[in-house]
């Protein structure tokens, strides 16, 4: 499984290069990517609409995760800060802390553990935090904008792009996701799903300065952010192909526009550089989180081929619990199944740009060992449910069920969260 798995996407990358060069040669043959935009812009009162539906659902969500506690509670009565705590889970206090005490001030056993964790979402909750007093109450409120202002844009982008239909079932899709929840809980998923929207977004108008300064508040909430500067490089070598400007002798034109407009792209791994600055501020080094990340959190980075060979190996082992093969192990095999459907059903009729995300974000979220957090973190691999949701625009039966069948998971998943269960 591993190896077959592996082997499949290191073949689509090779595909994926050859599609993207015939692509930039202007070539109009078998090898040739056949995407053509079919889009519609969205009007003012839709986007008002995409937003509030969007609040109601995390609002209907909130609720439903208050029932699935008291059903598995045994103590008598349930308050507004029983609600919020129960949100408070895993990582949830350390970007509390982080706001709270700022990164030198945030010490465990003598250690700044914490430095692993990116300092855009604790800065942002620390803003929140001077209007709405209650840490958890603003950390729920950052999550619950976040989620809104992303879904509005990823909305107008995929509409722009697909249609409407497409958009609207692209957005459901990955509300809906089996542990789409968590957009609503105390982490960094909501945040990273609205700076990744808005950039697509702006992407996808040329604007290449919004680009870049989204890219840096990206690059500024997960070390993924950076893969904005792959999405908008492939988008602005397809407008600017260097090779059909040297066949056309005008190459110098190609250059004026890199220096005129690609520049901008520079500003998103800026986001980065300022993350290791902290760690240098903090412990003099500026890659000290990598140390805390191998030696307390079990996270080293490696290959994807060992990364998830450990997930594969995890969900064998006839030592792991149930709980853990249903939790993590079982779904994280899963999602490598479908993104490697997805990647070669894509690479010749969707945008390339996407299938180049979605390949390095999940070579990159596999690439560690102890993967126990995949199925979080695939909930911003954007482009499954961009894909699908176009996908399903010629079977509405099966896109029904897809999305009764994700819901039912999501159910069970929180479920699952909320009674302490390794759902992180």
């Amino acid at each position: 499984m591993v190896f077959v798995c592996t082997s499949l996407m290191i073949l689509f990358a090779i595909l994926w290069v050859i599609t993207f060069i015939t692509k930039l040669a202007g070539g109009n043959n078998i090898l040739a990517n056949t995407f053509v935009p079919k889009g519609e812009k969205a009007t003012k009162e839709e986007i008002v609409k995409v937003f509030l539906y969007a609040l109601l659902f995390r609002i209907g969500i909130y609720i439903v995760g208050v029932v699935i506690s008291m059903i598995f509670s045994e103590e008598i009565g349930f308050t507004f800060s029983d609600f919020l705590s129960s949100w408070n889970r895993w990582d949830s206090q350390h970007y509390i802390d982080l706001a709270s005490k700022g990164y030198a001030d945030c010490v465990e056993n003598g250690q700044h553990l914490f430095l692993v964790f990116f300092p855009l979402c604790p800065w942002l909750l620390k803003i929140i935090h001077f209007i709405i007093r209650d840490w958890q109450l603003a950390f729920i409120m950052l999550s619950t904008i976040a989620y809104c202002v992303g879904a509005v844009f990823f909305y107008i982008c995929i509409s722009e792009e697909y249609g409407k239909k497409t958009a609207q079932r692209a957005l459901t899709l990955v509300s809906v996701w089996p542990f789409a929840f968590f957009f609503g809980g105390m982490m960094t998923e909501s945040l990273f799903f609205a700076t990744l929207s808005i950039g697509f977004y702006f992407i996808k108008k040329h604007n290449w300065f919004a680009v870049g300064l989204t890219g840096l508040f990206c690059s500024l909430c997960r070390v993924h952010g950076i893969l904005l500067l792959g999405v908008a490089g492939v988008e602005f070598l397809q407008t600017y192909s260097p090779v059909i400007m040297w066949k056309e002798k005008k190459i110098a034109l190609f250059f004026k526009e890199v220096f005129t407009k690609g520049i901008y792209l520079l500003l998103i791994p800026v986001g980065n550089l300022i993350y290791f600055y902290l760690n240098y501020k903090v412990e003099g080094n500026p890659f000290k989180f990598q140390e805390y990340q191998k030696n307390h959190w079990n996270h080293e980075v490696t290959s994807f081929y060992k990364g998830f060979g450990d997930v594969w190996n995890y969900f064998k082992d006839a030592g792991t619990t149930n709980s853990m093969k249903m939790s993590i192990w079982l779904p994280e095999v899963i999602i490598v199944i479908l993104v490697i459907v997805v990647l070669f059903y894509a690479l010749k009729t969707q945008p390339l740009k996407y299938t180049a995300y979605l390949w390095v974000y999940t070579m990159i979220c596999y690439g560690v060992t102890f993967l126990i957090s995949g199925g979080r973190y695939m909930l911003c691999a954007l482009p499954i449910f961009i894909i699908a949701g176009d996908f399903f625009e010629q079977h509405e039966r099966l896109y029904r069920l897809a999305v009764i069948l994700s819901t039912a998971f999501m159910a069970v998943y929180m479920a699952g969260y909320f009674n302490g269960k390794q759902i992180m």
